[in-house]
C-alpha cells in the first residue's frame, strides 16, 4: 500500500510543481520576481525527481535495498538543488523588496551556499553506501540550516 500511495503522491507533486513552474516562466510577462518563482518551482520538482523517481521504483519492484546507489545519487543530487533553491529565494527576496546593494549579505548567501556544496561533494559523505555517516550528514547541513535560516529572517524583517 505504501509503494502505490508514495508513488502516486510523488507523480502528483513533480507533475503539478514542474507544470505550475514552467506555466509562471511562459507566463511571466517580463516580471522578474515570476520568473524566479518559476525557476525555483522547477528546481524543486526536478531535483526532487533525482530521489523520489529511484525510490518509486524501488518500492514498486524489488525494495529500497536494492537501489542504493540511484537513491544516493538521488539525494546528493537533491541535496545541491536545494541549496540553489535557497539561492534563488534568496534572489526573490531582494526583488520583492526591491534591495540594493548589501555585498556582505550576498557573499554570505553564496559563501553558505557554496559551503554547503563543498561539503556535499566529500567523498566522506559516502552517498553511494548504504552506511553513510550520520556524522556528514550533520557537517553538511550546518550551512543549510544556516542559509535557510538566514532567508527567512530576512523576510520576516521585511513584513514585521
Amino acid at each position: 500500500m505504501q509503494a502505490i500511495t508514495e508513488t502516486l503522491f510523488d507523480a502528483v507533486y513533480h507533475i503539478s510543481v514542474i507544470t505550475i513552474g514552467i506555466l509562471m516562466i511562459r507566463g511571466s510577462k517580463g516580471d522578474r520576481q515570476f520568473v524566479l518563482f518559476g525557476v525555483m518551482a522547477v528546481v524543486l520538482g526536478a531535483g526532487d525527481a533525482f530521489h523520489l523517481i529511484p525510490r518509486a521504483v524501488a518500492l514498486c519492484t524489488t525494495g529500497l535495498e536494492h537501489y542504493i546507489i540511484p537513491l544516493g545519487l538521488g539525494k546528493w543530487i537533491t541535496s545541491v538543488t536545494m541549496t540553489i533553491f535557497y539561492v534563488l529565494l534568496y534572489y526573490v527576496w531582494r526583488q520583492r523588496y526591491r534591495v540594493k546593494g548589501l555585498g556582505g549579505l550576498t557573499a554570505a548567501v553564496y559563501l553558505l551556499a557554496g559551503l554547503r556544496i563543498l561539503l556535499c561533494m566529500m567523498p566522506q559523505n559516502q552517498w553511494l553506501s548504504a552506511d553513510s555517516p550520520l556524522s556528514w550528514g550533520i557537517w553538511r547541513n550546518i550551512p543549510f540550516a544556516l542559509l535557510g535560516l538566514l532567508v527567512i529572517v530576512l523576510f520576516y524583517r521585511n513584513v514585521y
